[in-house]
């Protein structure tokens, strides 16, 4: 039920000064973010903690060195933001009837603080923390994490929601103070002070994720009030049934009785407003304005309404659009009854929403999310609402989108052959056929995706068009599916690689066995998690191949995909046979699947050298006591894939191909080059992701080595996990089974481990990295043929 607030109505209970009126709650994206983010740096500092470096070292011997007259300060400083906290939490004790939830937020973000701090020096193998560590105990093994720091973060960051803006800059940058505070007066060192402030953030993120926080929604009150402000007489003020994320929708009517319709974007709206617009950039690539401010986004909609009345399109009257009391509000007039909700359209209703269409692609103009939805029939035309994501510069891309959504909007409504000679008598054929690449349900907004019968009238609708117009529709690209068959040789082959490794490197299965019966199961569940962060950092490799702009979520899906199809062909077909299929969604030809796939691999090919050469030189041999040669039967591995490398060799040579393929691939490269030259973003986006990708591997090598033999440091297992991919990148093995293993093993061994706890670090590297990913990349087969985003 609406709540109605006659007018003039009451003002709503106002702020204070320091805290924020109203109980409204929500979770935003942004907390379940810092949560995953603290939780990934807390453990990459625990790890750091047990092999403290020479940063530590360095750092603390600057921080002894101080003037006495600095640490005084620093040490004033730590006390103070101490004593800030603990007044602002008594405050919230004494006023606990008037705070919601606020109380136990913070009892929830300081427990989960205080069992996170425990539990990574727990970890790190320090026993229990100290509660106050005395001055100059950097790098104290009882040292790490920071008690004070994290409980200071947690507090203060869980209480940032819950209080006026300016009070929320003030607590980050007393955080910022107790943690430079922390290691200038010596009671920690850098990992000490990051550890505690990742795991600080990750409390007050989990308080807030699952109790909520105030979303900065206006009150109706408050709305009220600013309308007043602005002059505007309105009566029966109340919210509408649905709200969008972000901004508060309401609805009134004026002093002459005509409805009006108005968007309100709080003062406190900005932190989730602008989060959720950045997470649907992420994964849909579908906004238009994702860093605008909230007067920005209330001016932006107001200037492409008014364009498009200019250019002739019936469009709702715009009455108001200004800042008051820190709210940005849009006054429009209120739409009519959409005609989605219409039992029946007349076929001159159709052809004017299409000539209306017409008029604003013509002023270079795209409304962004055209469905009938969004379209009313007016007294004498039809009138298009919501321009919020609207643009004034739209490119031939964007038009055609909007075309091939209220096309399929249409079709599911009225049928798609009126819906198609509807679009012809109103646009014409050419803009008509330039819309069939966006004809896919991968391509269309959420509203429509949901509905059951859209891919059914997507395929009728690409059925009728070239027969309208006189074109043809782009074929579907062929996709190989994964056939027990191929899945019974891949497990053949994996039987013959590991008879063939143990052969060469005389393994004793023993110490195998008995390395993974030991091994702490926690690092390596642990490194399972962290290396699927490889798919989304591969994803992001993809997106930056290509001009089109990609949705990250689908692209995460399809990285699984490749894996599952990369066992029973070579990952090189089957990424550019899945590509081919997903890009056709978005408009690209094949072209740009060969193009996204040699841009792939050259650079991953180019970070993999990059690490291993800057490893070489900087120690000016192989890290952590590389040796190339030694006891444990490397020579024997070394040999192994010599052999492989050799066979690779010949099979290129006599298998024409094979040869072919590879030759294509090479002279494409150059062509491939030129879409990320072009654009210095996309190229450090490209090479980025791959880097960042390599690293993840590695620290998954790391937490594996820390279960199973802890060992060398995690600079040794980026160079191994560097080595590993440039020598499998060389040999046409599907999946690269046996090969991946071996090489793994080698590099192991290279830095010191054993050769039967390498070659168990290795196989399970690889169910981390390929094997139980594959297991999954059949259900992101599944769903990618479901949602219809590859054939």
């Amino acid at each position: 039920m609406s709540e109605v607030l006659p007018a003039p109505g009451p003002t709503g209970r106002r702020s204070s000064r320091f805290f924020l009126a109203g109980a409204n709650r929500t979770r935003r994206p942004v907390d379940l973010a810092l949560l995953v983010g603290g939780v990934l740096v807390t453990l990459a500092c625990v790890r750091a903690a047990v092999h403290r470096g020479a940063l530590d070292s360095a750092v603390r011997h600057v921080a002894d060195d101080l003037p006495r007259w600095v640490t005084s300060l620093f040490d004033a400083t730590y006390w103070l933001g101490t004593m800030y906290c603990l007044v602002v939490i008594v405050a919230v004790v004494v006023t606990l009837r008037r705070r919601g939830l606020l109380p136990l937020t913070l009892l929830v973000a300081v427990a989960a603080t205080f069992a996170g701090v425990v539990l990574a020096s727990w970890l790190a193998g320090a026993g229990l923390p100290e509660i106050d560590p005395g001055p100059v105990r950097s790098g104290s093994p009882h040292g790490f994490p920071t008690l004070r720091v994290a409980v200071i973060t947690a507090a203060l960051l869980a209480l940032r929601p819950w209080v006026v803006l300016a009070y929320r800059r003030f607590h980050v940058a007393i955080v910022l103070v107790q943690c430079a505070a922390a290691w200038a007066i010596g009671i920690a060192g850098p990992t000490d002070v990051l550890g505690a402030l990742a795991i600080g953030i990750a409390g007050a993120s989990l308080a807030l994720v699952v109790l909520g926080s105030p979303a900065g929604h206006p009150e109706l009150g408050q709305v009220a009030a600013s309308l007043k402000a602005l002059r505007l007489d309105v009566a029966d003020l109340r919210f509408a049934d649905e709200q969008p994320w972000g901004a508060r929708i309401l609805t009134a009517t004026s002093r002459a009785g005509d409805p009006l319709l108005v968007k309100v974007y709080g003062r406190d709206a900005t932190d989730a407003h602008l989060a959720a617009r950045w997470w649907r950039r992420l994964l849909y690539r579908d906004q238009t304005a994702p860093g605008s401010t909230r007067l920005q986004l209330v001016e932006h909609e107001a200037l492409v309404t008014i364009m498009a009345d200019r250019a002739g399109v019936g469009v709702d009257r715009v009455l108001a659009a200004a800042e008051s009391s820190g709210d940005a509000i849009l006054v429009l007039g209120a739409p009519a009854p959409p005609l989605s909700t219409q039992p029946e359209l007349a076929d001159e209703v159709l052809r004017q929403t299409w000539a209306a269409v017409g008029r604003l692609h013509e002023a270079g103009l795209c409304h962004g999310g055209l469905t009938l939805a969004q379209v009313a029939q007016g007294p004498t035309d039809v009138v298009l609402s919501d321009f919020a994501d609207g643009s004034i510069a739209a490119d031939d891309a964007q038009r055609s989108q909007e075309v091939a959504v209220l096309l399929t909007s249409q079709a599911l409504v009225v049928g798609p052959d009126r819906a198609v000679d509807a679009a012809l008598a109103g646009l014409g054929a050419e803009a008509l056929a330039a819309a069939q690449p966006y004809l896919q349900r991968a391509a269309m907004p959420r509203s429509l995706r949901a509905d059951k019968g859209v891919k059914a009238a997507i395929a009728a609708v690409l059925a009728i068009i070239p027969e309208r117009t006189g074109t043809e529709p782009l074929p579907p690209a062929e996709i190989v599916r994964v056939r027990p068959r191929d899945l019974l040789q891949t497990g053949f082959m994996l039987f013959a690689a590991y008879i063939l490794l143990t052969t060469l490197i005389n393994l004793d299965w023993s110490t195998v066995w008995s390395t993974w019966q030991n091994a702490g199961w926690a690092w390596v569940v642990i490194g399972l998690v962290v290396c699927q962060l490889t798919s989304v950092a591969d994803a992001g490799t993809a997106i930056s191949t290509v001009r089109t702009r990609l949705p990250l979520a689908p692209l995460v899906h399809l990285q699984y995909a490749v894996k599952t199809v990369g066992l029973a062909i070579s990952a090189t077909l089957g990424r550019v046979a899945l590509y081919t299929t997903f890009f056709r969604r978005y408009g690209e030809g094949p072209a740009a699947a060969v193009t996204a796939t040699g841009l792939d691999s050259f650079a991953a090919s180019v970070a993999n050298v990059l690490v291993v050469g800057v490893a070489v030189l900087l120690a000016q041999s192989l890290p952590e006591g590389v040796s190339l040669s030694g006891p444990d039967n490397l020579d024997r591995i070394v040999a192994l894939l010599g052999v492989v490398l050799a066979l690779s060799a010949i099979a290129f040579t006599l298998v024409p191909k094979l040869r072919r393929q590879v030759v294509t691939m090479v002279r494409s490269l150059a062509t491939s080059l030129k879409v990320v030259t072009e654009s210095p973003a996309r190229a450090l986006g490209l090479f980025g992701t791959n880097l960042l990708s390599l690293m993840i591997t590695a620290l998954c090598l790391t937490l594996l080595v820390q279960g199973m033999h802890p060992t060398g440091s995690y600079a040794s297992m980026l160079f191994v996990a560097a080595g590993a991919s440039l020598f499998a990148s060389l040999v046409p093995v599907p999946g690269n089974v046996g090969v991946g293993e071996a090489a793994i093993a080698a590099g192991l061994v290279a830095v010191g481990v054993p050769s039967g706890p390498a070659f168990a670090i290795a196989v399970s590297q690889r169910m981390c990295t390929t094997y139980l990913p594959s297991l999954f990349g059949i259900y992101s087969l599944r769903w990618l043929r479901k949602e219809d985003y590859i054939d």
